[in-house]
């Protein structure tokens, strides 16, 4: 399920739910925002809503080029984020090893990197279309469980620079 929560031209928020069902056999949850080409990512935010009871229930995040990009596997069941906590790329690693919960991936250093830094991301600017893909993956009967992925991204009108002498 996912939702478009802009009002704005520029700033635009996309919100994927990932919900618990009980089936024993559908256990890939994936949920994909696409950003437009041009577009500038400014965060991802994880946050849960419902711990999950199921046997394990693991979430990573991604793109295209690597499924873990974002965030490496993170646990649901509350050993990696509880109620009240919420993961957030944009501060994934403080300079003293604070947020993160250990699960930061490799597009979030603490060298102040953000993104991918190849042709179809450069620092979090897209100048292609870009997506972000999170994957829960659940073992075991699911009786409940709510994880929210949102993506935060600006499109703004290009301004041209001036030169002077």
């Amino acid at each position: 399920m996912a939702y478009d929560y802009s009002t704005s031209r520029w700033l635009h928020a996309k919100t994927v739910i990932f919900q618990a069902n009980t089936s024993t056999t559908l256990l890939t949850h994936t949920g994909t925002i696409r950003l437009p080409a041009r577009s500038t990512l400014l965060d991802i935010y994880i946050i849960p809503e419902v711990l999950w009871t199921a046997t394990t229930a693991s979430l990573v995040v991604g793109d295209a080029n690597s499924a873990n990009g974002w965030f490496v596997a993170t646990d649901l069941k509350a050993t990696v984020l509880i109620l009240g906590e919420r993961l957030q790329a944009s501060q994934a690693v403080a300079t003293d090893g604070s947020y993160g919960g250990g699960v930061e991936g490799a597009y979030v250093t603490t060298a102040g990197r953000f993104g991918q830094q190849a042709t179809n991301m450069i620092g979090g600017y897209c100048p292609n279309a870009y997506s972000v893909i999170g994957v829960v993956t659940v073992t075991g009967a699911t009786g409940v469980g709510t994880t929210r992925m949102t993506v935060v991204y600006s499109r703004g009108a290009a301004v041209k620079s001036v030169l002077s002498a």
